[in-house]
């Protein structure tokens, strides 16, 4: 059990404890066997509280694995092998990504970008296509971090191409996402960006900057 969810629960517990003979000491109750039951029911309501927090970064384990090149996708990266971070499919890779298990592919590149019809393409290979950009003015934008967490969140279990131009904005997402929405630290969540394709110091300055806009 993570500490803080230790914590909790034993902290929680003791006040029970306290209370269940408070209430027998200030008269309410004189019956021992019924201050034993109070006491019961306060502890069940205090591992009831602790089991309807929100997750804290402690308890999830990030899953990232180097996998093997897919067409002309040198690097990419999964998390929990259903997630695939990575850049820019050329047309034969899109074309090919049905007969990898791909069910989904989502592009966070700038519309104009992308020199042919990506969506087009995707959707003819019987692939889900979703375009959201993650920058605008050269910043993460927040309201880009959530939506983008949002369709993965509602495609869940499906296999999804993950993409930019080199991987490195995918990435930042990632790292964006683990902070905002995960509760990591800062440094972790960097560090763990890098592991999953964010090579560019640059961008991890536009990560920084994105982190501190949330106070972290």
């Amino acid at each position: 059990m993570p500490y803080l969810t230790y914590y909790l629960c034993v902290t929680f517990g003791d006040y029970c404890h306290r209370q269940a003979y408070k209430i027998g000491y200030c008269g309410r109750v004189t019956n021992l066997k019924e201050i034993i039951m109070i006491k019961k029911i306060f502890l069940s309501l205090s591992f009831l509280l602790v089991a309807i927090l929100p997750a804290t970064a402690e308890q999830h384990h990030i899953q990232l694995k180097k996998e093997a090149a897919i067409g002309n996708l040198a690097h990419v990266t999964s998390v929990k092998e259903w997630l695939y971070i990575t850049g820019q499919p050329d047309q034969q890779t899109i074309k090919s990504l049905k007969a990898h298990g791909f069910d989904m592919v989502i592009n966070i590149r700038g519309k104009d970008e992308v020199t042919f019809d990506e969506k087009a393409l995707v959707e003819s290979s019987g692939l889900i296509y979703v375009n959201h950009p993650l920058l605008q003015d050269g910043k993460i934008q927040d309201s880009a971090v959530e939506k983008i967490h949002e369709i993965i969140a509602q495609n869940k279990g499906k296999k999804i191409l993950f993409h930019c131009s080199s991987g490195n904005r995918a990435a930042a997402w990632f790292g964006a996402h683990l902070v905002r929405d995960m509760g990591y630290d800062t440094e972790k969540a960097i560090d763990l960006a890098k592991q999953a394709g964010m090579t560019k110091d640059s961008m991890a300055v536009i990560l920084r900057d994105y982190i501190r806009t949330l106070g972290k």
